[in-house]
């Protein structure tokens, strides 16, 4: 089955790093978000920069979520945002792990390169063509295209002389640690978890956004531990955690409508949470 890719219009990772910025800065502002961003594009009209292209792109990377006046950062955009000025190589390793969970479900690029020997670019992008759906061949080659530039920029690929392709090896296996869930601490998920959830509700019984109370564990990994929970990663932990047991119950809440960014469990979608506190302990 071809897969369907977006086109990531805006490619220039520090672009989009500086958008990110903008969208941080002013959460819920549409108004600030569109004069800060229209500021990095001297010269170009909001149709063209902030709803042409900024704003799709950012989305189509799964880094920011809401729509009109209630856009703000994902929990991937918000970790890419926090780890700008941090120490050591951890911003480089949470964009390259972004990167690659994007690229393994939507865009299959690495995968298919792992699989080949290095090769051209040309040769690579033919080989690739052959896997991914778009209206016409000059819309495929733009969309994988831009893709590659990406994961150039993130340091998962190298392009020799504008030639010869392949994957960066340390960085590589370094990513795949990053993104393995099982290499990180489920007593800490637990107690960030249940943290997080109750400084969000201040209560109970209270009903919490699942896209923010994964900005806020993320956060929690981030900062207090210096390591990488994606997305991804959260909703992996969280299917593991059991819903029901003689302390707490957890309810999910399923979405009025379509939404983004909604956590799969057991084949349905679901919106918000909540926990009830059965007995303390």
């Amino acid at each position: 089955m071809l897969r369907k890719v977006p086109l990531i219009k805006e490619y220039r990772l520090n672009k989009l790093k500086t958008c990110l910025k903008c969208i941080n800065k002013y959460p819920f502002n549409r108004d600030k978000q569109k004069e800060c961003i229209l500021n990095l594009y001297p010269g170009k009209s909001e149709k063209s920069v902030f709803r042409g292209m900024v704003i799709p792109s950012l989305r189509s990377l799964g880094l920011i979520v809401g729509y009109e006046g209630l856009i703000r950062l994902s929990a991937n955009g918000k970790l890419i945002r926090e780890s700008v000025n941090m120490k050591g190589d951890l911003h480089k390793r949470i964009i390259r792990t972004v990167v690659y969970e994007i690229d393994k479900q939507r865009f299959g690029l690495l995968e298919t390169l792992l699989k080949t020997k290095p090769t051209s670019k040309q040769q690579f992008l033919s080989l690739v063509s052959l896997t991914i759906s778009a209206p016409n061949d000059k819309q495929k080659a733009e969309r994988i295209l831009h893709w590659i530039s990406i994961l150039e920029q993130s340091e998962l690929l190298y392009i020799k002389n504008g030639e010869e392709t392949s994957i960066l090896k340390q960085n590589y296996k370094q990513v795949l640690l990053d993104a393995d869930k099982n290499k990180k601490d489920v007593s800490k998920f637990w107690k960030y978890f249940f943290k997080a959830y109750f400084e969000m509700g201040k209560g109970m019984a209270d009903i919490v956004d699942i896209a923010d109370l994964r900005e806020k564990v993320s956060l929690k990994f981030l900062k207090n531990k210096k390591e990488i929970l994606t997305e991804k990663q959260f909703d992996e932990m969280l299917r593991q955690i059991p819903f029901a047991t003689d302390k707490y119950i957890i309810s999910l809440g399923t979405p009025m409508g379509a939404e983004e960014k909604l956590f799969e469990y057991e084949n349905k979608y679901f919106r918000t949470l909540g926990i009830r506190i059965l007995r303390e302990g």
